[in-house]
């Protein structure tokens, strides 16, 4: 099955033009990073909040707090005249409490069932690289890990099952591509996220509202995503092609056996 890289170029050459990427990194900047501390009371007053920030912020983003909305408490450091660092209480709000203009979107787990069996197909491709791949408990936050030095690929047991399978696909692209140091981080996630969006593509599984937001993240803006698939182009299709045709064989060869 023939792959281009084509797709991803335009994608991310529209999200320039659209102005959409510069966007989403002023707007990501505005967001702190709280402290563990602050994270815990986050969690205990608003169980599933994304987005927190302070009033005058949220104006400033074009939405405005939403009237009733209960202010969840964190501290703020505030240093006096002496020199000496004491704690005030602030007032922030999620972004569920605002109304207004959206926000860019930022990366969205892939929902759904994988009724059409990739998963189990993209293990047997692993395995043809020389790989175990399966799914088990990874820390939060972590999706997914691939170990060249153990030849293992570990997919989140807890993702959907949709989103399972574009994981696997992101962790060979990195099976394929990052066995040997010289490639930079951010290269290597861009990379093997590249090959998961082309395969997820060639087998119909929109992985957009996930890849876009994720590429931003490590590719730091357009200019460079596109300067990226110029110099990786040619790695990033040529794996991803491995994996499909791979997976395809896979999947051609259960059907015939079902038919049998």
């Amino acid at each position: 099955m023939p792959i281009t890289v084509t797709l991803l170029e335009d994608a991310l050459r529209a999200l320039a033009i659209e102005g959409e990427w510069e966007r989403y990194l002023k707007i990501q900047a505005r967001f702190r990073t709280y402290s563990a501390r602050n994270a815990l009371l986050i969690a205990r007053q608003c169980p599933g909040a994304t987005h927190v920030a302070g009033y005058r912020t949220w104006q400033s983003l074009g939405r405005q707090v939403m009237k009733g909305s209960r202010a969840i408490k964190i501290v703020a450091p505030i240093k006096h005249e002496d020199g000496n660092v004491g704690f005030r209480t602030v007032s922030v709000f999620d972004l569920s409490q605002t109304a207004g203009a959206a926000l860019p979107a930022t990366p969205q787990l892939l929902v759904g069932e994988d009724q059409a069996g990739i998963f189990d197909a993209l293990v047997a491709v692993a395995k043809s690289q020389g790989f175990v791949a399966s799914r088990g408990d990874l820390p939060d936050g972590i999706n997914g890990l691939c170990s060249h030095l153990a030849r293992t690929i570990t997919i989140s047991a807890t993702l959907p099952a949709r989103h399972q399978a574009k994981t696997l696909a992101h962790e060979l692209g990195h099976a394929l591509l990052h066995g040997e140091v010289g490639v930079t981080r951010a290269i290597a996630e861009f990379e093997a996220e590249s090959v998961a969006y082309l395969v997820c593509h060639a087998f119909g599984i929109e992985s957009a509202s996930y890849t876009f937001g994720y590429i931003m993240q490590w590719a730091g803006g357009p200019t460079q995503a596109l300067e990226a698939i110029l110099t990786s182009g040619e790695r990033i299709r040529t794996a991803a092609e491995v994996i499909v045709d791979a997976a395809q064989h896979h999947l051609d060869r259960s059907i015939s056996q079902q038919v049998a």
